[in-house]
């Protein structure tokens, strides 16, 4: 909770950013002519995702809680249009395994893959400060372990029937679409006078999902799942290259 309410401070400081930076954009200085750079970044953070009815299912078969804090990592860029920032953003996100002495473990990650669009409220030569909003696909990954073994045989089973009996192991998968809205701030660090350079910055931002989840064990339907998605704020530092 504590770091919800962490990132939940880190999104609306860049939330005042990014309206103080339209009265900055007027100000645009330098070789850029008041556009933005071009970035290819790599990213790390922390997000949230809500994994109540996750939990409710899981702990019915007598799994442990999911954890809702996950430490994410990927990669992103976009390449600017004037004003306009077209790009693509993917990420991975880890929540870590959980365990009970009873001998079932059990683990979650997600993966997001979206098209951003963004605009630069302020740009110099060197710092780009931005709104973006994404759509793409979303997947969510729930392995169940369980060392007494014992799986269910249904052919299309329900998700409680395979977190009752999931074997050795079962890899449980959900797909989704995804939507995210944030922002963005990043400086180019360049000598004088040259084009390229190393480009930091900060993302924060809100992923939400509206459809309910398609569930999967590798390639066998799966029906009653619980709804799931990669939903919840996020907070990444980025660092890569940057050019003109």
């Amino acid at each position: 909770m504590h770091r919800s309410r962490t990132m939940s401070r880190g999104c609306a400081a860049l939330v005042l950013m990014l309206v103080a930076g339209r009265g900055a954009s007027a100000q645009s200085l330098g070789a850029g002519n008041g556009y933005p750079f071009n970035a290819i970044v790599l990213s790390t953070g922390m997000g949230t995702t809500s994994v109540d009815p996750l939990n409710a299912r899981m702990t019915a078969a007598q799994f442990a809680t999911l954890s809702n804090d996950a430490v994410s990592y990927g990669a992103s860029g976009y390449f600017a249009l004037e004003r306009a920032l077209i790009g693509m953003d993917v990420q991975r996100s880890t929540f870590g395994e959980e365990g009970l002495n009873n001998g079932r473990t059990s683990d979650l990650s997600t993966l997001q893959g979206m098209v951003t669009v963004g605009y630069a409220v302020a740009a110099t030569q060197r710092f780009t400060l931005f709104p973006q909003f994404g759509v793409g696909l979303g997947r969510v990954e729930v392995t169940l372990r369980d060392r007494n073994g014992g799986s269910t045989t249904a052919s299309q089973p329900t998700f409680d029937e395979v977190a009752q009996s999931p074997g050795a192991e079962s890899n449980l998968t959900a797909r989704h679409l995804l939507y995210s809205v944030g922002g963005g701030a990043d400086y180019l660090v360049a000598r004088r006078g040259a084009s390229m350079g190393v480009v930091m910055g900060v993302r924060a931002g809100l992923l939400a999902s509206p459809n309910r989840a398609t569930w999967t064990r590798n390639g066998q339907t799966i029906v009653a799942g619980p709804d799931a998605g990669a939903t919840g704020p996020y907070l990444r530092v980025v660092v890569g290259i940057g050019a003109r």
